[in-house]
């Protein structure tokens, strides 16, 4: 029974994000999709494409490489390279499968404890989550974004908010910093059993410093999501106002972020719609044949699909130099067990 809702579990996403597709294509038919297309210039949107990916492929993982280092696993920055490949195949389909397989490896490749590497794996994802919703409140002041009804800048706001006093306390909790405030509360039975859960291993050895050096080392990753949507509409003859990226874009990715469809897939190419379409300018609009939410959309689809097919490329070559079996689950009720530890949230860059 717990298998057959673990099922439902990972298939129901992907129903939402086909009827979100099946919605916008109603709204921006398959031909104004296609004479949209016909505008990129291709040889140099392919290749912002693998300078795009390249550089989120190398800059995640070198920071993977250092975290694993700064709490004594010597990894080599090649084998985390070759691993994080190969789970960019895993990843297309189910992230948290993907994490799973990525610790699997290193648990076979360095005698890494499996729930250790997950607990590192939620330690990048936490700092990477605390710029996106820093990033989308700053965009938030921008301007006003009403998306059906909800008054997006006031959600980013709350939930800003609500992640920042659950940073404070995590961080402090692990710091042991309220230890002195109330030593019966903080030190009970209860709290020391969750300190020595091994997925929180990473957390006990963190310090304050660890967080923002980290966060620093992620902010080219950062950037790059934000400039990459300027640079891709640029590719097709078409441009918006740089501040408007600034202001919009870090929306756009908080709500990918929702764990509603796999990687945001549906939602962010909505959002990139209602968000983006009143500040786009070009020429090809003069001839009336396509509007300016046909373009946007069309060309999320194309970075979308260009990105997922890199993944794949880049999966396929990394898996001829690695054994499958170094990324397989013992038994599929473990596997199971293991992508209920991850967290829900898609970053899915």
């Amino acid at each position: 029974m717990k298998t057959y809702f673990h099922r439902i579990k990972q298939i129901l996403p992907w129903l939402v994000a086909i009827g979100i597709f099946i919605y916008l294509f109603n709204k921006y038919p398959l031909n104004k999709v296609l004479i949209s297309l016909s505008y990129v210039n291709l040889l140099p949107f392919i290749a912002f494409s693998l300078a795009y990916f390249f550089i989120i492929y190398f800059t995640d993982s070198l920071v993977m490489t250092y975290v694993f280092k700064r709490f004594a696993y010597p990894v080599k920055l090649k084998d985390i390279l070759l691993a994080r490949g190969v789970t960019y195949l895993i990843m297309i389909v189910s992230y948290p499968a993907s994490q799973v397989a990525f610790a699997y490896y290193l648990k076979r490749r360095y005698k890494i404890p499996i729930l250790e590497a997950l607990g590192i794996f939620m330690f990048i994802l936490f700092i990477d989550l605390l710029w996106i919703v820093t990033l989308a409140l700053g965009g938030s002041f921008f301007q006003e974004h009403i998306i059906a009804g909800v008054d997006l800048g006031h959600l980013v706001l709350v939930c800003a908010l609500i992640l920042y006093l659950f940073a404070f306390l995590w961080i402090g909790f692990w710091g042991r910093w309220f230890d002195k405030i109330s030593t019966k509360l903080f030190t009970c039975d209860f709290i020391e059993k969750q300190r020595k859960r091994q997925i929180f291993n990473i957390f006990e050895k963190t310090r304050f410093f660890d967080y923002v050096r980290v966060g620093l080392m992620r902010i080219p990753i950062h950037f790059t999501i934000i400039i990459s949507v300027y640079i891709l509409l640029l590719t097709f003859n078409t441009s918006i106002p740089f501040t408007k990226i600034l202001g919009n874009i870090p929306l756009v990715f908080f709500i990918g972020t929702l764990p509603i469809t796999p990687g945001g897939l549906g939602t962010t190419n909505a959002a990139m719609v209602e968000l983006l379409y009143k500040y786009i300018s070009g020429p090809i609009f003069e001839a009336g044949l396509i509007t300016p939410q046909d373009l946007i959309f069309a060309a999320t689809l194309l970075w979308m699909f260009t990105n997922y097919l890199l993944k794949g490329i880049i999966g396929i070559t990394m898996l001829r130099f690695a054994s499958k079996d170094l990324f397989k689950a013992t038994s599929e009720n473990e596997e199971e067990k293991l992508e209920k530890e991850t967290t829900p949230i898609n970053i899915n860059c």
